[in-house]
Order: C-alpha cells, then sequence, then structure tokens
C-alpha cells in the first residue's frame, strides 16, 4: 500500500465526485435515510469538483491515495475579508473554514484523516460543521483540539440534517 497526500489537480474531478458520494453513502447511513443516500450519485458532486478545481485559481483541496488512486479528500475555504463564509461566524477560530473532510470507509484509521487534516490547516485555528450525529467524526476532530461552540444548523435539503460547528481556537503563546 502506497498512501500519499498531495494537492488535488483537474484530472482528479471524476475519481473525487465518486469518492465524495461513496464517503456520504457510508458516513450518513442510519442518520439519512436509504432513499435519499441511494439518490445521491457522483453526477451531483461533479460540477462541484469541476468548479473547484478547473478554474485558473483552484480551491485548497488535498486528496488521499492509495497507489495513485484517490481514497478521500479534505478542502478549506477563507472567509472573505476575515469574517466567516457560515451564516454563523466564529471570530475565536479565525478565517478558515475546513467545508470537508471524508475518507472511504476502508481507509481509515491508516492516520490518512490527519494527514488530510494536516495537509489543509497544519496546525492554524479554523472551524468546521460535522453532522451533529456523527459521533465518530466529532471525536476525530476533538483529537485535534477541536470543541463544539454551541453554533448549530439545519440543512433542510438534507431531510434537515442538524450540524454543530466545532472550531479550534488560536493558541496562546508559551509563557
Amino acid at each position: 500500500m502506497s498512501l500519499v497526500v498531495r494537492r488535488a489537480v483537474p484530472a482528479d474531478v471524476e475519481r473525487l465526485a465518486e469518492v465524495h458520494v461513496n464517503c456520504w453513502q457510508e458516513t450518513y447511513q442510519g442518520i439519512l435515510s436509504d432513499g435519499f443516500l441511494a439518490a445521491q450519485g457522483p453526477e451531483t458532486r461533479l460540477p462541484l469538483w469541476r468548479h473547484l478545481l478547473e478554474t485558473a485559481e483552484p480551491a485548497e483541496a488535498w486528496v488521499a491515495c492509495d497507489d495513485g488512486t484517490v481514497v478521500g479528500f479534505a478542502g478549506i475555504r477563507r472567509a472573505p475579508d476575515g469574517g466567516s463564509s457560515h451564516a454563523f461566524a466564529a471570530p475565536s477560530s479565525g478565517d478558515l473554514e475546513l467545508w470537508g473532510l471524508y475518507l472511504l470507509a476502508s481507509h481509515q484509521g491508516l492516520g490518512l484523516g490527519r494527514r488530510l487534516l494536516e495537509a489543509a490547516l497544519g496546525d492554524s485555528p479554523a472551524s468546521l460543521w460535522v453532522a451533529a450525529e456523527n459521533g465518530r467524526a466529532i471525536g476525530f476532530y476533538r483529537h485535534f483540539r477541536f470543541a463544539p461552540d454551541g453554533a448549530a444548523d439545519l440543512i433542510p435539503d438534507w431531510e434537515n440534517l442538524r450540524e454543530i460547528r466545532m472550531v479550534r481556537p488560536r493558541q496562546a503563546p508559551l509563557l
């Protein structure tokens, strides 16, 4: 097994669309209805990935690969003019938001999630939104100093999926 984390490139868009949907179907099984998950296909994510990576200034996204095949990804965005790009600002977490970190179940537990997170954020302050019922992901983010800050939201198009915001504030300087 040759496990690599690298920047995403335009040639990755089709595989990223497949992995994105496969990860959703694995991650949200039991949280969202089987019918909703079955209706998701790579074609629903392909326009997003083309928009993100096939532009003059591609988005900040990284892929995890196993022997050259994409098995996961992480993406960040920077809020314009220092504010949060989400409806609920998190001033203590700076202007970085981790908008996605997904890894196929077959590749979890190998250190790729940590490597994707480090590639995307390093140790920078940041915020993210995670499904409130996704205990595994919440535990993963807690390990990297993220904590819920009390903000919550619903995604109506996703069967009113409840999300919570987690933030990793700036580290206090050592005295």
